[in-house]
């Protein structure tokens, strides 16, 4: 258990000193490496370190992800992300707080082709906070409700955090993503039913109603993007391709809407975004290696053994159980983005789940969704960070903001917590056996 305490001490302390996450994961791996073998220098550690890396690298899977990166970088460049929020804001147009509705609806969609929170909060968030300033709504409130529904994207399928989850406890991605539909689906709910709450407390605006030539318009400009997220669930589920494919399809049709369609960016562009996908993806590749050999080392090391016997002398029933890692994984969260909490503690706690016979998908979109909270929770709150520039607020004041919202979501986290069938209603319906 020491081990686990200092490896995960060493990382929190190197990041908060400004070392990125890969490398701070390598000096904590290295040094869990070198106390398993109790010599630094022993051939054995550099052997284990590289093959470990390399045979978790080796994943057809992890494809997915470069290709999920490229789609939203697109999405954001190509006009797509814009004509997602016409389309939703002429559609909500009459209701009282109309725009914070099309804010969350627009991410419901952004979601179906990014899988992350930056992306949106950066890309589709600039255009959001313009339209709601420029209808007269509050700017706190605009950047609150903007910073929450950017949490939808790691969330709602295709997600990268699922994909890592998938790698690491070794379970199916479209499993995963069905059953993460439903919570992603909730968190929109909740999140419209603040927005309606506020816009009569606080008398927000409402538009005239659209006619149906302004409907058709919108619709029309915005169907290919709104096809996205229809074809990769649709591909996945009739078994016309795998995740990976899917992943590799949606960024190709964000490519040719982008680059053939549309035609809002130059290809001078498009390349610079797709070498941004590539520095992006060997950063997650160096996460994913090196905390995939502490993973290893932490497991032989007898670290999960440890703490199921720790955690079974607490309790005996999964659902304190779980409650008692959304904790856990509350303070992860606190100190690590989502992505490298979510390939660090997943091979500690699969022993565990195994223990109390929790089903292993309906845990990881549990675990997902609790590690999301830290994108709005100081000091690391990444999509809070990207939101300073786009609010020109300052970090303090967004944090207060964002803390009904992070309320919110840990109340939801422990409805999923007590009814599981949330999760695994959709997966089973569609016949996964991984559902249960």
């Amino acid at each position: 258990m020491m081990v686990a305490l200092v490896a995960l001490l060493l990382i929190i302390v190197l990041i908060s000193l400004g070392m990125p996450v890969g490398f701070a994961a390598g000096f904590a791996t290295l040094g869990g490496a070198a106390w398993f073998f109790g010599d630094l220098f022993d051939p054995r550690v550099a052997t284990m370190i590289a093959r470990t890396a390399l045979d978790k690298m080796n994943d057809f899977l992890l494809l997915s992800i470069p290709f999920f990166l490229l789609a939203g970088r697109l999405m954001n460049v190509g006009g797509i992300t814009e004509r997602l929020f016409d389309f939703v804001a002429v559609l909500v147009r009459p209701i009282r707080g109309g725009l914070g509705h099309a804010n969350v609806l627009a991410s419901v969609l952004f979601a179906g082709m990014s899988g992350s929170a930056t992306a949106d909060a950066v890309g589709l968030g600039q255009i959001e906070i313009k339209a709601m300033t420029k209808a007269g709504y509050d700017h706190r409130f605009s950047a609150g409700i903007t910073a929450a529904s950017a949490l939808l994207s790691p969330i709602i399928p295709p997600s990268i955090v699922l994909v890592a989850y998938a790698v690491q406890a070794q379970v199916s991605v479209g499993a995963l993503f069905f059953a993460a539909i439903v919570p992603g689906l909730l968190m929109a709910a909740i999140f419209m039913a603040w927005v309606a709450y506020c816009a009569k407390k606080y008398g927000f605006p409402a538009g005239s109603r659209a006619t149906l030539s302004e409907v058709w318009f919108a619709f029309r400009r915005a169907i290919l993007a709104i096809l996205t997220p229809a074809i990769i669930l649709t591909g996945i589920y009739s078994g016309l391709f795998t995740p990976t494919e899917a992943a590799a399809v949606a960024a190709l049709y964000a490519l040719l809407i982008t680059g053939f369609v549309y035609r809002e960016v130059g290809w001078g562009r498009i390349l610079t975004e797709i070498r941004g996908t590539f520095i992006d993806t060997a950063v997650m590749m160096i996460i994913i290696a090196f905390t995939s050999v502490l993973g290893v080392v932490l497991v032989r090391s007898g670290v999960p053994a440890d703490l199921a016997r720790f955690l079974a002398s607490l309790t005996e029933s999964p659902v304190v159980l779980l409650l008692l890692l959304l904790v856990l994984w509350l303070v992860v969260g606190l100190a690590m983005d989502q992505t490298p909490a979510i390939l660090i503690l997943t091979p500690i706690l699969m022993p565990i789940v195994h223990q109390f016979q929790i089903n292993e998908i309906h845990f990881g979109v549990i675990m997902a969704l609790a590690l999301t909270l830290g994108l709005l929770t100081p000091p690391t709150g990444m999509v809070l960070y990207a939101l300073i520039r786009v609010t020109g607020l300052g970090y303090e004041q967004l944090v207060k903001i964002a803390m009904p919202y992070t309320l919110m979501l840990i109340g939801l986290v422990v409805a999923l917590i007590l009814f599981p069938d949330l999760t695994l209603f959709l997966p089973r319906l569609l016949g996964f056996k991984a559902a249960g």
